[in-house]
């Protein structure tokens, strides 16, 4: 390393400096994250939170909670990372590694675990839209229960975290946040670590497993209604009709309030008046039940998106700590190593800023009302 300071005496400074000139594409990658991600979410929160509001049910809840979460991580966990990778060597507060590092942590697997709850409330309504669904004070309670699990796994990471001491030439030592010295050449870490790896992988497994289902189902009951539209179609007479209104059992449940089905509006409906009247009110219901199709199947569509977007961006993260745990805990020191590996090991980041991008695909009305608020803060911004 001293080779750029010939017959010049290497302070801990230059040796800091050096090593954040070969983490640059890992700052790099952080602030371009932290530029979109901080706008995107906080567009999704004003939205939702704002002229979407009314958009109460569970699905609508977690969709919510996820935009706070994913602004959170813009806006603490990755300024920390921007900083402990410019101070590789210069980092001296324990307190503040152990904080930083466990919060970090929290809000990752807060959100791994509310697409958790989020998937499965989508697999329930899909296979199960006859029972009874999760309502939204269930809702509530559920993400209390994801961010207590949170706490739980995620304070361990304080415990163990602390200042861990490199030697350098010159007689130098540099002062690096991640596990303490303390615990060196015991397994607590180690036991830890494998501990959270299990759990990202077993979310990921999880999501592959109840969107198969998902997938299955919806498959099944398309083809049923293919092959039974045309004995499902019955012209209106001027008689008293009854007609059979299967559509109530569509592809997936609309996720709102009108989202629950009840078992007695399910399966007649008696046309009482006969004439123009039953022909209008047939084709208003027909509608509204279209309309509840193109809703759940949007719903479904935007929940399978996130967490095929969450499987993709974890995947190089599992790949790198499990080549850590290989080497046991230490990277192939190499300039391509530490300029590549802190990138692999934080592209599950992606999964925090994607989500914007997501809606703005596949929820028209979300694209349509973030136009309208950008347009009314850039003439705020004009008047000014």
């Amino acid at each position: 390393m001293a080779g750029n300071y010939t017959n010049v005496e290497m302070t801990l400074d230059d040796f800091n400096d050096e090593e954040t000139a070969k983490r640059t594409s890992a700052i790099v990658y952080l602030s371009v994250v932290m530029a979109l991600g901080i706008p995107g979410n906080l567009l999704v929160i004003i939205v939702y939170f704002g002229s979407l509001r009314r958009r109460d049910g569970t699905h609508w809840m977690y969709i919510r909670a996820l935009a706070i979460t994913d602004l959170l991580v813009c806006t603490v966990a990755i300024p920390f990372e921007l900083f402990q990778q410019t101070h590789q060597l210069t980092f001296y507060s324990a307190a503040g590694c152990s904080i930083f590092r466990s919060i970090s942590v929290h809000l990752s697997l807060t959100s791994s675990l509310l697409l958790i709850a989020m998937s499965g409330n989508r697999l329930r309504r899909v296979c199960q839209p006859l029972k009874k669904q999760l309502t939204v004070k269930q809702g509530y309670v559920t993400i209390a229960i994801v961010v207590g699990i949170a706490v739980l796994f995620c304070w361990p990471e304080g415990a163990l975290s602390g200042i861990s001491l490199e030697k350098l030439d010159y007689n130098l030592t540099g002062y690096d946040c991640s596990f303490s010295d303390r615990f060196s050449g015991k397994d607590y870490t180690t036991i830890y670590s494998t501990l959270l790896l299990t759990v990202y992988i077993s979310c990921m497994l999880a999501l592959v497993i109840m969107y198969s289902i998902v997938g299955r189902q919806v498959l099944k009951r398309t083809k049923f209604q293919n092959s039974n539209r045309a004995s499902c179609t019955i012209p209106p007479t001027s008689g008293a009709t009854e007609v059979t209104s299967y559509e109530h059992h569509s592809t997936d449940t609309i996720d709102d309030k009108s989202e629950y089905v009840d078992d007695k509006r399910i399966t007649i409906e008696i046309i009482k008046h006969p004439g123009i009247t039953d022909n209008i009110d047939h084709k208003k219901h027909k509608g509204k039940c279209k309309t509840k199709k193109k809703t759940s199947k949007k719903v479904t569509r935007i929940a399978f998106a996130i967490s095929f977007c969450f499987i993709l961006s974890y995947l190089p993260y599992v790949a790198v700590k499990l080549n850590a745990s290989v080497v046991k805990g230490r990277f192939t020191q190499t300039p391509l190593t530490k300029a590549i590996f802190p990138i692999l090991a934080r592209t599950f980041i992606i999964n925090n800023i994607i989500n914007p991008v997501i809606y703005g695909f596949l929820d028209p009305t979300f694209l349509q009302h973030c136009k309208i608020t950008i347009r009314y803060v850039l003439c705020m911004k004009c008047q000014n």
